[in-house]
């Protein structure tokens, strides 16, 4: 069917263009066609809404508008596709499809391999895009909460590469202000511990035991060196000479770093850059003290009147942008405000050409969202819709029941490498993204290990596998689909039929998860196309006497096997020949 509507997008596209023709010049752009399952199968394999929604534009009543496009499409494109169509409801059209539709789709899937949908978005709609993501302080492990945030994000670079984006992955580092002073300085305090020097880690500080092991790691790099400055500045790191709390931050900072970069890389989560904070600080120019994308911030907001001094500090009127309050930049210490540094480092973003800037965040920073679409709108050319702001909620571990704590060594931090140990990579990143961002994860860590049907990656994964496993036997029997372009005019069981329209909405399916930020909705229709499988595989019999059936079933079978491994490495996870 060279002419004829291949996959869904293709039979939306066909019926469009009749609407067109139907609605009069005047009703204008006609209201896109989305052609869905009924929810009874006695109503045909599609539906649209179509003729109700365009029944106003067009002056006609529905069911009169819906019997004319049905009818004009199938004396047209939709002929060599669709047996019948019929008016149900109030104006809802039904489409009954062809076998020789169905078949087509698999061969098309065949063709394509994993790379089916690839390129789906429309090219003037495709867009370069930065998408900052996890971005913790250097001064602590990854916890499972920004495994979450990993999951999610990567999920979400890898959705919009797929529909054809030009995606940069960005993690921003906060490696300038008072907090990495902090760090130095616990780091210092144990330091000192292991040298046997009596000096506390300071209140404000950072607690947790893992500074133990890179105070390890830098005494074996030579941090004994310092025996006597530590002494001298005992109890109180403070008392610390400056540069050696600078050494003390950098060496620090790139060892969290590296372990940063070897856990994402353990969890699949790719970096494409590394973006320092305290780079924003460097480079030409100079405006009220600050050199660098700050300086050049800073003059913006200046000729824009938005900066105003108050108590000896500098504020920005984020107010004139719909923000509660104005919003310091510079404190009355002279020292910049994170809030500045975010600032220049969106202009940065803009200044290397993003057409589009996502920045996923955690659950607690929900308060900080107003004032940062405030500022970004603040800044030439005042375009708020290129900046997305997405808020992360939170992970529950839980294990025979109860909350998981699953590293008593670090205290109360559940750490990603904690997690992978526990239920693996797979399992991990496919629960991870089980559920809409926005709403509180419980993962259920005795289910993660499970290998039943009960198990949402086991069941997915193993869908993929008795396909692997069915190819395997077929090929030792002789059995071959045969090319991927050539399959039998074979009538289709009910079961064969259903498990093709499932693999048929795929492309809608990663373009709907892109479009919405949901990669929770393409978890769920790996699910449930891995039930459509099963139900297809108990009903049906793949290798039988019938040679063109066997034919037809093996290209399903292969059709099946891409789609759910396409659609896994979508979500980082692996698709297993064998379980």
């Amino acid at each position: 069917m060279p002419d004829a509507p291949c996959d869904l997008s293709e039979l939306e596209a066909s019926l469009q263009a009749v609407l067109r023709e139907v609605l009069p010049a005047a009703a204008g752009e006609p209201p896109a066609v989305e052609l869905t399952p009924p929810a009874r199968p006695e109503h045909g394999d599609l539906t649209t809404n179509v003729a109700m929604v365009a029944a106003k534009a067009a002056g006609r009543p529905p069911r009169e508008l819906a019997g004319e496009l049905g009818r004009r499409w199938l004396a047209g494109a939709g002929g060599a596709v669709c047996a019948r169509h019929e008016v149900a409801g109030p104006g809802f059209l039904n489409l009954f499809l062809r076998d020789e539709w169905y078949r087509a789709v698999v061969e098309r899937i065949r063709a394509a391999g994993r790379d089916y949908g690839r390129g789906c978005l429309a090219p003037a709609r495709r867009e370069k895009v930065n998408v900052e993501f996890v971005s913790v302080n250097p001064t602590g492990p990854l916890h499972v909460g920004h495994a979450r945030y990993a999951a999610y994000g990567d999920s979400l670079c890898r959705l919009f590469e797929f529909i054809g984006h030009d995606v940069t992955r960005e993690f921003y580092v906060n490696d300038y202000g008072t907090q990495m002073l902090r760090f130095a300085e616990s780091l210092a305090a144990r330091v000192a511990q292991r040298l046997g020097i009596a000096m506390p880690v300071p209140e404000d500080g950072y607690q947790g035991e893992y500074l133990l092991e890179l105070a390890d790691e830098y005494l074996a790099a030579g941090g004994a060196r310092h025996r006597e400055a530590l002494a001298a500045a005992a109890p109180d790191a403070r008392r610390l000479p400056r540069d050696l709390l600078d050494e003390l931050r950098t060496w620090g900072r790139d060892a969290v770093l590296a372990r940063f970069r070897a856990t994402l890389e353990r969890l699949r989560v790719p970096f494409d850059v590394w973006f320092h904070e305290h780079s924003l600080y460097e480079g030409e120019g100079e405006h009220r003290g600050f050199r660098g994308e700050v300086g050049k911030a800073l003059a913006e907001l200046d000729a824009e009147g938005l900066l105003y001094e108050h108590e000896g500090a500098v504020w920005l009127r984020t107010t004139a942008y719909g923000d509660d309050k104005d919003r310091v930049l510079i404190r009355q210490t002279g020292e910049p405000t994170y809030f500045l540094s975010d600032i220049a480092y969106h202009r940065d973003k803009m200044d290397r050409g993003f057409a589009r800037m996502i920045d996923i965040w955690g659950a607690d920073h929900h308060g900080y969202v107003p004032r940062m679409k405030a500022a970004f709108t603040a800044l030439p050319p005042h375009d708020p819709d290129r900046l997305e702001l997405i808020i992360g909620q939170l992970v529950n571990l839980y294990e025979s029941g109860e909350a998981k704590r699953m590293s008593k060594r670090r205290g109360d931090i559940v750490t990603i490498d904690d997690l992978v140990d526990a239920i693996g990579v797979d399992a991990a990143r496919f629960l991870l993204v089980g559920r809409s961002h926005d709403t509180t994860l419980d993962l259920d860590v005795d289910l993660a290990v499970q290998q039943n049907d009960q198990n949402p990656v086991y069941y997915v994964q193993y869908a993929h596998a008795r396909i692997c496993s069915i190819l395997r036997h077929a090929a030792e029997a002789g059995a071959t689909a045969g090319t991927a372009t050539a399959l039998p005019a074979v009538a289709l069981d009910p079961r064969e039929r259903a498990l093709v329209m499932h693999l048929a909405r795929f492309p809608q399916t990663v373009l709907a998860a892109a479009a919405q930020r949901a990669p929770h909705r393409l978890h769920a229709y790996l699910t449930d196309l891995a039930a459509s499988f099963h139900h297809f595989y108990r009903h049906c019999r793949v290798l039988g006497d019938d040679p063109d059936l066997t034919r037809f079933r093996l290209g399903l079978c292969e059709a099946s096997r891409d789609i759910l491994a396409g659609g896994l490495g979508l979500l980082g996870v692996s698709a297993p020949e064998s379980m």
